[in-house]
């Protein structure tokens, strides 16, 4: 059990009576000392494991007065309640508090049973008791803590028919005014009485010392005019006052006052007895807000933690932001740190990077993962973002001991805070590919994980590349291929992409699976070109893959190798790719176009295809989705959506059409009415090895016609 974690909450509470437990299990978790003694026990640890309805109250099953179904997260729950076991009255609160992924009960209870005595023996002070008890009750069934003592404040206000009654509390070397109630017309002073010198009010701790509560019947007549505190008093318009001291182990740590008071001026035991109460709410309210403070604090960095980063993000989802930047930090082999050094270098580690962010944002940084972190920039100018986020990486690259991949993105106009965040999360990624690379060529010590995983397969030859061939509509004739990929389980069995691809996307490591592809394609490709072969391939790259900063020329240089001329090279890529910054995105397409190579938007009329994308990018080829053409048969909508986008893709300069999933002659004629340029699917052949697909080829080259369509499969009696 990790004490220090609650022991952080009760902050010099030595004679708090608090302790947790699991809601789900009701065992004690901690105990205070105070507690674990007022329960006969000589160490707190000796509570731990326990039942609570046994240890606390006596009983052999749960209580039936037990609050867990009251509680809610943020929520604190006051009641009171008799101990049979130990014949005593406690005031408690109870709080769910978050820790180790699940929340817990904390406990706070405070004995009242001096007090409940003390009030019935004084029954000829009918009015004070009353008045007492009303305190008392609002401090306790108040859920706003701020609320309670305001309320509280009033009641003790109108009792003495004050002009206003505040509480005043300690600091190191002064004294601030932390609440008050004023009467209507009475101006407010709680703003102005701050940073109060401490020698300021040294007589009034030398009467707080001797007579406890005092009453300044005249300022004029009880205090010296010269005095400091006289000339604060009256220049509130104060003539009166009584006051009575808060007191904590034997030391005073500050008071509560009424200005004014007009009525039960002679007895001030109100004042006296309410003082241990207010004392008692006010380290309630200091408990509170430590709970508050450590749901949104990260304990080990001292940065901001998930909640609080889930906290802004709904509080800039309400705003119109005029820009955001935001940047992703991961560190590099955080897994392999804590194996190799222990999980306390590891925390040593994070540290550092924490630091480097505090230096420079520490208002906008988040701890969101184990080694992971975000920083949010709303509405700050680009050249500022840049200047930051350059400043950053500089101060990381100077470190030794750890690297890191940053993710960065800056946008402006209607920005959307979580869109913009998976962008810099997807370009941390695309940066992190180059620590992969450098595990794989040895310069790095490797990192246990998915993407080891993968490059191991990947070296076990478990995967493969397939060739699913594509055919002119218009001719019948080969006119390339889709090089698919398939993985071999440990078995020998055959898995589909769909398996294994999204797994892949999900853990940003789709990018060694693609170029091992591309790579192939290329070997492939080159072999039969020795045999006399040369033909088109379509190899598929993720949007992930894309967002490395040197993919193209990781391209290039795989087809010089080969010997593979770029024009016979098509980059299928998806819709998704949109999702990239426009300037980048703009960027890589101009790349790839430099160099020679097709770009295939695949996929489209999946889902919630985006028209637009046509609008602001130029494609060598729209894929259609076989979704889309499963449809065209038996699906009049179908057929409108693709005969119409067919015709727009012939309105597009240089941009052909390929349909996807062809499995029957009906869907064939249809697309061939629809002037449909290219096509792949079933009805022509399924996706087979690079020995079967060059065997194709050849036999098609030397019969010098189409080997995988019929001489007439639209009815026309002749072969266009």
């Amino acid at each position: 059990m990790n004490e220090t974690f609650f022991e952080r909450f009760i902050i010099n509470q030595q004679n708090l009576v608090a302790y947790a437990t699991d809601t789900d299990t009701n065992e004690v978790i901690y105990m205070t000392q105070a507690a674990a003694s007022l329960y006969g026990f000589e160490h707190a640890q000796d509570t731990y494991g326990r039942k609570c309805y046994e240890l606390i109250q006596g009983l052999d099953s749960v209580c039936p007065f037990c609050t867990n179904s009251k509680l809610a997260p943020g929520q604190p729950y006051h009641w009171e309640h008799y101990n049979g076991k130990l014949r005593m009255w406690f005031d408690i609160t109870d709080i769910l508090v978050l820790y180790e992924g699940k929340y817990r009960r904390l406990e706070i209870a405070r004995d009242v049973t001096a007090q409940k005595e003390k009030f019935d023996r004084v029954s000829n002070r009918l009015t004070v008791e009353e008045t007492l008890v009303d305190c008392i009750q609002t401090l306790s069934s108040e859920a706003d803590v701020n609320a309670a003592v305001n309320r509280f404040l009033e009641t003790i206000c109108r009792f003495y028919a004050a002009d206003r009654a505040y509480i005043f509390e300690y600091r190191e070397n002064h004294i601030d005014n932390t609440f008050e109630w004023c009467v209507p017309g009475i101006l407010r002073q709680i703003a102005v009485l701050k940073n109060i010198p401490m020698e300021y009010i040294r007589d009034w701790n030398h009467k707080f010392k001797i007579d406890g509560e005092f009453f300044i019947t005249s300022l004029d007549k009880d205090l010296a005019v010269d005095s400091p505190d006289y000339r604060i008093l009256k220049d509130q318009g104060i003539e009166s006052l009584a006051a009575a001291p808060l007191k904590k182990n034997g030391q005073i740590i500050g008071f509560l006052g009424v200005d004014n008071p007009t009525e039960s001026t002679e007895d001030l035991s109100l004042l006296r007895s309410v003082c241990s109460f207010v004392l008692e709410e006010m380290e309630r309210r200091r408990l509170i807000q430590t709970l508050e403070l450590f749901s949104y604090t990260d304990l080990l960095t001292g940065l901001q933690n998930r909640n609080s980063f889930i906290k802004m993000l709904d509080k800039l989802s309400n705003q119109t932001l005029r820009s955001l930047g935001v940047i992703y930090i991961d560190i590099n082999g955080m897994k392999k740190i804590n194996d190799s050094n222990g999980h306390e270098y590891g925390d040593q580690v994070i540290k550092k990077v924490a630091d480097i962010l505090k230096l420079h944002v520490e208002c906008e940084a988040y701890r969101v993962g184990g080694d992971e972190f975000t920083v949010l920039c709303p509405n700050m100018d680009k050249q500022d973002f840049q200047a930051l986020t350059e400043k950053l990486i500089q101060d990381f690259d100077k470190n030794k001991e750890y690297d890191v991949s940053i993710g960065h993105t800056w946008n402006e106009g209607n920005v959307s805070a979580d869109e913009e965040i998976l962008k810099a999360d997807d370009l941390m990624y695309a940066e992190k590919q180059r620590y992969y690379h450098a595990i794989l060529q040895g310069d790095r010590m490797a990192r246990a994980g998915i993407a080891t995983e993968l490059l191991r397969d990947i070296a076990d030859h478990r995967f493969e590349v397939h060739y699913q061939p594509q055919i002119c509509l218009k001719t019948g004739r080969i006119i390339g291929a889709e090089a698919l990929v398939r993985k071999r389980s440990k078995r020998g069995n055959l898995i589909l992409p769909d398996r294994f691809i999204p797994h892949y996307e999900r853990e940003r490591v789709i990018c060694h699976l693609d170029l091992f592809v591309f790579q192939t394609v290329c070997a492939d490709w080159e072999n039969w070109k020795k045999q006399g072969i040369e033909t088109h391939i379509s190899s598929n790259f993720s949007r992930v893959t894309l967002m490395a900063s040197d993919v193209v020329g990781q391209i290039k240089q795989i087809c010089q190798e080969y010997g593979v001329p770029a024009e016979k090279i098509t980059i299928e890529v998806t819709e998704s790719i949109s999702k990239l910054d426009p300037q980048q995105l703009i960027d890589l397409m101009n790349q790839i176009a430099a160099e020679g190579f097709s770009v295939s938007l695949d996929d489209f009329g999946s889902k919630y295809s985006n028209l637009s994308i046509l609008t602001t990018l130029d494609f060598n080829e729209i894929k259609f989705d076989k979704s889309l053409v499963d449809k065209l048969s038996s699906d009049a909508k179908s057929r409108i959506v693709m005969k119409n986008t067919m015709q727009i893709c012939r309105e597009l300069p240089m941009t052909r059409s390929l349909a996807e999933g062809i499995e029957t002659v009906e869907q064939l004629n249809l697309l061939h009415q629809y002037h449909c340029d290219h096509g792949q699917g079933y009805y022509f052949a399924r996706p087979m090895n690079a020995e079967s697909f060059l065997e194709l080829l050849k036999k098609e080259q030397m019969l010098g016609t189409s080997v995988l369509i019929q001489s007439d499969p639209y009815g026309t009696g002749k072969m266009e």
